[in-house]
């Protein structure tokens, strides 16, 4: 299981700069880019990231913060039923004193918009993308350091290439890298979603998983 400082190792040793390391003149840049490449493909779904977890809503009350550790919401259910996503702009503009079981939602900034405005407590199931972020010290592993290691690699070499590198063939060969990695990552999200196991995330309608 490759750690954070293993995954930039590697990064120093690929681009061959040894003022990456510790207390180099571009460490800095280099941490700056792996944390850059994680946050760029953190809003994708990969079978690695996907997140579920139950919220309660409270009556009279039409927005409800999303489950801990959930990054975004991708379908929601209430008693077994899945409900309608729209988006913000038709909750605001609808029927604001209706109340009853909620069926339709949105997502603003990390809380849930139902409507009608819910008319007493209510289980909702919630299914979506887990908030994985940068490993909390260098001895750290997460799924970015692990199952994506290749695309984050190539993620943070095109930053650098394009940045303080200034390096155009380093550049194109990082491209040429990350979109085999990102192919990789989502063949295999879909093969797992064809042959599902009972915890995994059911896909909303519409969701193209070859795009995330």
């Amino acid at each position: 299981m490759a750690t954070l400082d293993q995954l930039y190792t590697r990064l120093i040793l690929d681009l061959a700069r040894d003022d990456m390391g510790v207390g180099g003149e571009l460490e800095q840049a280099k941490i700056d880019a792996v944390a850059d490449a994680i946050e760029a493909h953190a809003d994708t779904l990969f079978w690695f990231n996907r997140a579920s977890g139950t919220a309660a809503t409270v009556a009279a009350t039409a927005a409800l913060a999303l489950p801990a550790g959930m990054r975004i919401a991708l379908l929601v259910t209430c008693r077994g039923a899945e409900l309608a996503k729209v988006g913000l702009e038709e909750i605001q503009a609808g029927d604001t004193s209706a109340s009853g079981p909620p069926a339709r939602w949105a997502e603003d900034e990390g809380a849930i918009h139902l409507q009608p405005t819910p008319d007493a407590a209510y289980a909702l199931s919630v299914h979506g993308i887990a908030e994985i972020g940068v490993p909390a010290t260098g001895g750290n592993a997460n799924a970015w350091t692990t199952e994506a290691r290749e695309l984050i690699l190539a993620e943070a070499k095109i930053r650098l290439c394009r940045g303080p590198l200034r390096d155009p063939d380093g550049l194109a060969l990082a491209r040429d890298a990350r979109g085999e990695a990102l192919g990789r990552l989502r063949r295999e999200t879909a093969r797992r979603r064809s042959a599902p196991m009972a915890t995994d995330l059911p896909v909303p309608a519409g969701f193209d998983i070859r795009t995330g």
